[in-house]
């Protein structure tokens, strides 16, 4: 009985310190834990604080110089840049109160970033050389979208011309430039001279629609008068049928004449048939003449 009371209390003991790890290893974790996160959290306030600082410092770079001009740098581009990207100007507000807190226009620059993002810091330092200015960029851009322009890691791709994009080379890029833009200019005078011209030919053409259109409402009030719709006309309905009639009956009989092989080897039965033809051609002929003479149908 003895012995077994001694084992109970030995493994309650055991228990005891049992738990009393777990308890131990759980505090130890949850302190790991909480100081992770503390690290983790400052971390993000220095590098919040650093892209902030950053922002300033490249604020009163920016400031320091004199922007009589307004000229923003290729360099100072780049900074404004990565001020946008890692949002640092928050600490002044939004991207348009930073470009106000420099003294800049924000369109200007999204404008100038658009540029550098499409053709690289390289490209825009070099042109700049030769002052290529906002509208210049603009056609650019333009041009790089239809496939005119592109830049291959360190070549610009002109049409047929590659040229290395550096200060050596500045020339040669200059005039592809220029010629480009020349070649654009005069494309867009020639599509301007083009749409004016289809302007002008469609404005002909319309006039002589609508001179077409008054004559015929004009016609169509002078015969508004005969139309069927407006009068009545059911006095001659059993003679208009009649003619009708008479009419398919002669065409009918004489076509299923004409074409019967017998009457074509009776040269008598065929002069009779020509006979009868001249007869309704000659009193369709005065009918014509009795019929316009009476109505004046085609007359004011």
């Amino acid at each position: 009985m003895t012995d077994a009371r001694a084992v109970t209390t030995d493994q309650a003991v055991v228990d005891t310190a049992n738990r009393q790890e777990r308890t131990t290893n759980l505090e130890i974790a949850t302190l790991q834990q909480e100081r992770e996160f503390e690290e983790q959290q400052v971390t993000l306030r220095n590098e919040k604080e650093r892209t902030i600082a950053e922002a300033y410092e490249t604020a009163g770079i920016i400031k320091g110089l004199s922007f009589v001009s307004k000229v923003v740098t290729v360099t100072t581009l780049v900074r404004l840049d990565l001020v946008k990207k890692s949002k640092g100007y928050k600490g002044i507000g939004t991207w348009a109160d930073y470009c106000n807190y420099l003294g800049l226009d924000r369109h200007t620059i999204d404008l100038q970033l658009l540029s550098l993002h499409k053709f690289g810091a390289e490209f825009l330092d070099t042109v700049s050389t030769f002052g290529v200015g906002y509208r210049e960029m603009r056609k650019l851009r333009q041009l790089a979208d239809a496939g005119a322009i592109s830049i291959d890691a360190e070549y610009a791709v002109i049409g047929e011309e590659k040229i290395p994009i550096d200060v050596e080379h500045a020339p040669d890029l200059q005039i592809a430039i220029e010629r480009l833009l020349e070649s654009r200019s005069k494309l867009t005078a020639r599509v301007e001279k083009l749409e004016k011209g289809l302007d002008e030919v469609v404005k002909e053409e319309t006039k002589g629609l609508k001179a077409e259109v008054k004559a015929l409402v004009k016609e169509v009030k002078r015969l508004k008068p005969f139309d069927p719709e407006e009068r009545d006309i059911s006095f001659a309905s059993d003679q208009l049928q009649g003619i009708k009639d008479a009419a398919f009956c002669l065409v009918a009989m004489m076509s299923s004449f004409i074409v019967d092989e017998r009457v074509q080897q009776e040269p008598v039965i065929m002069g009779q048939v020509e006979g009868h033809l001249q007869a309704v051609e000659l009193s369709l002929s005065d009918l014509r003449k009795r019929w316009e003479k009476a109505v004046n149908l085609f007359e004011e």
